[in-house]
């Protein structure tokens, strides 16, 4: 072992060296002690400073090879030992704190890599050849090593190569994961000094959900025998072309099985490779792929510590979702699920006690309930599959460690994140309603069990009422919501057509103030339920037009639903939009289809954006909708937020 310092070779001042790397992490560490008595004219006081450069030889079996090179990141002084401690991390680092985003058409893996490297001026050594281009891949803001492995995780849909990034010295390579040590053996009795093995479905994955480019669901692949005997652990891919059935197969996931052992070191023995082991104590035989690798030189003697899987997983990382700008007949909104989780949030506001709403529909009252309460929000939502895969839990820290592992974890407030609290996210939870800026604390949660007691309260909180433990927030894929001309509308149901018999006005002025009518419904009507909910997304509208999230604010006869309701309007030139039933077109209307206007019939009435003091509105954009006939609508039933 030889450790070397500005190219001054240090290593007889350290009383102890440890090097280690993790599958899961990327980055590689070495942490080392130096001898340190400020007083003791006979203890060299070496000058290592943040940021100076380390090279690292571990040694055996070779003992020229140069295995680590990073710089100092972190300095502990250790006054009862007489020691500094010294942490070095390799150039990984920079790919993981660094972010960008990026947009590339028809690029293979390996060429991706070498862009953003070359962006963030990463050298790049062997990076792993799939020959595999890309047809598109959109990232935003996401970090160089998550973007590296998204691209890597495409080709790995297409190939089954599992593939892990790793710094070599100075140089970024990715090599295919769990490529067996050549000609090396670990055996009981002749290296292992001892071991240990366990079980656990903390990563089990026994549904996957197939949905195409356009976020529509095509498939789904599962397995029964697991989902009977553990419960629901469901994940979800998109996919370019075809049925995704071999790409949601690689995503199933059982009962991992790890074991640990140390034995006399060797350098060899690093993460992401694997190793044959014969260890008859623990029944450990055959091939196994290290997890975590731990190497210490103290003393005089070099161990090493392994942490082994039972089964090779790549660091799978997905592409971003992106958003269309360009001005067209097409309109991407927010997403239906972020909206229904939301709005069931809002409405345990205030629900307290030990046993409540959320408590009850979990099945565990008389405990601390602010993960219950989270888990139970996006089930009762209808969008469980969102909440750690669809696995159901009241730890906060089992949430933070799910969403780290799939490298949805960060320090950015987005709305329907779950913020975490606490030492490594395990204090309390809550979901963000909305953000103000990019920072830490800019943003407004909703949380339950806010006392931190058995007997809390759901409450509002703005910034968690400024706590000053925020943790880091878990992002969620939201699917996104798409409506076009030419797509399958997102409103599906009962369909009603509008015969041609019918003398249409087609989409005209037909419209009140719903500013001005909102709050004078009865307290107990459907109408004011939803007048109430408008209320509550701050009086928003699009041309002009009263909406809730993507949907429109209407009127019409009871023939196509009732108030509550959501539809999709067919228009004769193919367009289509889709509304809530705010208001029902009375018995006045003297037609079962709509309202009698200058001699024809107004299928749809507006609730538009207007003023308090008349029940007028025309301050309305009707755009290419004018003058269009409706030739169908769609009822889809109740809105999930009502």
């Amino acid at each position: 072992m030889k450790l070397m310092w500005k190219d001054k070779n240090i290593t007889g001042y350290t009383t102890s060296v440890t090097w280690t790397g993790s599958a899961k992490q990327a980055a590689r560490s070495v942490v080392f002690n130096v001898a340190y008595s400020p007083n003791d004219k006979e203890v060299k006081v070496l000058n290592i400073k943040l940021g100076d450069k380390i090279v690292f030889y571990p040694g055996y079996p070779d003992d020229t090879k140069t295995k680590f090179v990073g710089m100092v990141t972190g300095r502990d002084s250790k006054s009862e030992a007489g020691e500094l401690s010294y942490t070095a991390r390799d150039g990984m680092m920079h790919l993981l704190r660094t972010s960008g985003t990026y947009k590339f058409v028809n690029k293979t893996p390996e060429k991706i890599t070498s862009l953003v490297c070359k962006d963030v001026k990463v050298k790049t050594g062997n990076l792993a050849k799939t020959k595999i281009p890309i047809q598109k891949i959109f990232f935003q803001e996401r970090s160089y090593y998550e973007i590296i492995m998204a691209a890597y995780t495409k080709a790995y849909r297409k190939n089954k190569k599992q593939y892990i990034a790793q710094m070599n010295r100075d140089k970024l390579e990715v090599i295919e994961k769990g490529k067996i040590i050549p000609d090396f053996y670990i055996r009981q009795g002749e290296r292992i000094t001892d071991s240990s093995y366990s079980e656990n479905i903390d990563n089990m994955v026994n549904r996957v959900y197939i949905y195409n480019s356009s976020n529509q669901k095509i498939g789904s692949i599962s397995n029964s025998k697991w989902e009977d005997k553990f419960g629901i652990f469901q994940n979800a891919i998109s996919v370019d072309s075809g049925s995704g059935t071999q790409e949601a197969k690689a995503e199933l996931h059982g009962v991992d099985k790890t074991a640990s052992l140390t034995m006399i070191g060797d350098c060899r023995c690093v993460s992401g490779l694997g190793v044959i082991i014969e260890d008859s104590r623990t029944g450990l035989k055959g091939k196994f792929w290290i997890e975590n690798d731990s190497h210490q030189w103290s003393g005089g003697i070099y161990t090493t510590t392994l942490e082994l899987a039972f089964k090779n997983i790549m660091d799978k990382q997905e592409e971003d979702e992106e958003q269309n700008t360009e001005s067209s007949s097409s309109e991407t909104d927010t997403s239906n699920a972020l909206n229904d989780v939301l709005n069931q949030a809002r409405s345990w506001i205030g629900i307290s006690g030990s046993t409540n709403e959320a408590t009850q529909y979990f099945g565990w009252n008389g405990v601390a309930w602010c993960c219950i309460f989270q888990w139970s929000v996006f089930n009762k939502s209808g969008h469980g599959d969102l909440f750690m895969g669809g696995g159901k839990t009241a730890s906060c820290i089992n949430v933070t460690q799910w969403y780290q592992a799939r490298g949805k974890f960060g320090k950015t407030p987005k709305v329907g994140a779950l913020v975490v609290y606490g030492p490594d996210g395990g204090s309390h939870i809550g979901i963000v309603e909305s953000v103000s800026g990019s920072g830490i604390n800019d943003y407004v949660s909703i949380e339950g069990n806010t006392s931190g007691a058995a007997g809390g309260l759901a409450a509002r909180k703005q910034c968690g009422n400024r706590r000053a433990d925020v943790y880091g927030f878990c992002y969620i894929d939201y699917p996104a919501v798409v409506t076009t001309a030419t797509n399958t509308p997102i409103v599906t149901g009962t369909s009603v057509s509008i015969p041609d018999s019918v003398p249409q006005t087609g989409i005209i002025k037909d419209y009140t103030s719903y500013t001005y009518f909102y709050s004078r419904w009865n307290s107990r009507s459907m109408q004011r339920k939803v007048a109430d909910l408008w209320a509550t997304k701050g009086k928003t509208g699009r041309n002009g037009i009263a909406s809730i999230d993507s949907y429109y604010l209407v009127a019409v006869r009871p023939k196509f639903g009732s108030v509550g309701d959501t539809i999709c309007v067919v228009l004769e030139s193919g367009a289509r939009f889709n509304c809530i039933i705010a208001d029902e077109k009375g018995d006045d209307a003297k037609n079962e289809w709509g309202h009698p206007y200058n001699g024809k019939i107004s299928i749809v009435e507006f609730e538009g954006i207007g003023s308090t003091s008349t029940n007028l509105c025309s301050a309305i954009n009707l755009g290419p909708w004018a003058g269009k006939k409706v030739t169908t609508i769609i009822n889809g039933g109740r809105y999930k937020g009502l």
